[in-house]
């Protein structure tokens, strides 16, 4: 069975599942750029609580702008922009399961674009 990311990349895939992978990854990039206003939202509201190193982390690569800037000079959204929990060493899966809410492999269904919030 070929994964969804897969499925999404392969030119040779079935018309009906190349468009199934595409409508999955359409709809985990458009909920990607919605959960970032709110979790840094929530980073500001931590850290005006005087967690100094509140740090939100949103899955997947940046989508905040159509192309990224970042290639003919610097980020456009230095503000906004963050990097993604793997970067810099989270295991989103472990983290998710021991909060009760498991990844499951292959995705199935509706993407759910996951983020955190680390608070120190």
């Amino acid at each position: 069975m070929c994964s969804l990311y897969q499925l999404w990349l392969d030119p040779e895939a079935p018309a009906d599942k190349k468009e199934q992978a595409e409508k999955f990854w359409n709809d985990y990039f458009n909920g990607s750029k919605e959960i970032l206003p709110v979790m840094l939202e929530l980073e500001k509201t931590a850290f005006n609580a005087g967690y100094t190193l509140a740090q939100v982390f949103v899955g997947g690569s940046c989508r905040l702008c159509e192309t990224c800037n970042v290639k003919v000079g610097i980020c456009i959204h230095p503000t906004r922009a963050r990097i993604p929990e793997h970067a810099v060493g989270i295991n989103m899966k472990k983290t998710a399961e021991k909060a009760g809410m498991p990844i499951r492999f292959p995705a199935e269904g509706s993407p759910e674009p996951m983020a955190i919030l680390v608070v120190d």
